[in-house]
């Protein structure tokens, strides 16, 4: 398993920006570590949270939410489907809609998830004080809100 990400693209080999890439791959190469020990694969993560939020919700209703390409949303819940995390049903009216459930076996594997996520962020926070988190968190926003407002 790849552990850095130095192979991003970047012109200025800014110090700030490594770092921030690096510390968000790293999180993911932990979190995938972490889902994939109880069984989960690590795709499953942008549905699983709206699903737990709703009784359900349509395949395209997931696209929109999960900012997914509709292949990709249907790839994954057919592999949801397979491991008996999510069932689905034709809407009777309109068999053109397809809604998505999570079963129980899902929701027992959420909860695991959010066990795994929360180790995750405790280990990737370990020894940062409130101060430093304070910090972190005001110039990481600063930095989205300038990316979000050249957005088009």
């Amino acid at each position: 398993m790849k552990t850095t990400n130095n192979n991003t693209l970047m012109v200025n080999e800014n110090d700030s920006i490594a770092a921030v890439n690096e510390a968000s791959y790293m999180f993911g190469v932990y979190v995938c570590q972490e889902l994939e020990r109880i069984g989960m694969r690590y795709s499953y993560r942008h549905i699983m949270k709206p699903l737990m939020e709703n009784e359900s919700l349509t395949q395209l209703e997931l696209v929109k939410i999960t900012n997914l390409k509709a292949p990709t949303i249907s790839i994954t819940l057919r592999n949801m489907e397979r491991d008996g995390i999510v069932r689905r049903e034709k809407n009777d009216n309109d068999r053109r809609e397809t809604h998505v459930y999570i079963t129980d076996k899902g929701k027992k594997m959420y909860a695991k998830v959010l066990t795994a996520l929360e180790k995750a962020e405790k280990t990737m926070l370990k020894g940062l004080t409130e101060k430093e988190l304070k910090s972190m968190r005001a110039t990481l926003e600063k930095m989205s809100e300038n990316l979000k407002e050249d957005i088009k």
